[in-house]
C-alpha cells in the first residue's frame, strides 16, 4: 500500500502496490471518482490490479446541529493555524499559488491532514460514507478527534446503519 498525491507517488503505486491511498476533496466526490477509475485503468494498462483506499475525519453527534458545533469548536476555531500553514507552505500551498481556492485547502488540511470531513448525525455520516463508497473506493480509513469518546458511539451508532446499506458484513 502507498500513499501517493503526486503523480510520481501514484505512478510508483500503479506499478509496486496493491493499493493506494488518496485524498478525497470534500464536495468533489465525482472528481474523486474520475480518479480512482483512471488510477485502476493505468493499473489494468500494465497489467495489474489497484484498491483505492481514501481517508475521512468523522464528527458524528446525535444531531447535525450538535456535529457541527463541535467540528466547529476543535478543528476551525481551535486549530493550530501556524502549523496548518508551515505543512501547506513545504507543500507548496500557498495562498499565491492558490488564491481562489487557498482558504478551502487550509480547512482542509487543518481537518485531519486532509481527510474528508464527515460532519452529522448517524444517518448523515453513513450516507456521506456511503457516498464515498460508490466513488469505487475499496475502503475508507476513519480518523476522529477524540477516539476514546468517539468511536463507541460511531459503533454503536453507524456501523449498524452501514450493515443495513450493505457497506458491512454484521456481526
Amino acid at each position: 500500500m502507498n500513499a501517493g498525491a503526486s503523480p510520481a507517488g501514484q505512478a510508483f503505486a500503479i506499478r509496486n502496490c496493491d493499493a493506494l491511498f488518496s485524498m478525497t476533496p470534500k464536495g468533489k466526490l465525482e472528481e474523486f471518482a474520475a480518479h480512482v477509475r483512471g488510477v485502476k485503468a493505468q493499473a489494468r494498462d500494465v497489467g495489474r490490479e489497484l484498491d483505492v483506499y481514501t481517508v475521512a475525519v468523522v464528527t458524528c453527534r446525535r444531531s447535525k446541529r450538535e456535529a457541527e458545533e463541535y467540528y466547529r469548536h476543535c478543528v476551525i476555531d481551535n486549530a493550530d493555524w501556524a502549523a496548518v500553514d508551515r505543512i501547506m507552505a513545504m507543500r507548496g500551498v500557498t495562498r499565491e499559488r492558490f488564491p481562489d481556492d487557498f482558504a478551502e485547502r487550509r480547512r482542509h488540511q487543518a481537518n485531519g491532514m486532509g481527510g474528508v470531513p464527515v460532519v452529522g448525525d448517524p444517518d448523515g455520516v453513513a450516507a456521506e460514507l456511503a457516498a464515498i463508497a460508490r466513488t469505487g473506493a475499496r475502503g475508507i480509513a476513519l480518523s476522529f478527534v477524540n477516539y476514546l469518546d468517539e468511536v463507541p458511539f460511531f459503533a454503536q451508532e453507524v456501523l449498524p446503519r452501514l450493515v443495513r446499506m450493505g457497506l458491512r458484513q454484521g456481526q
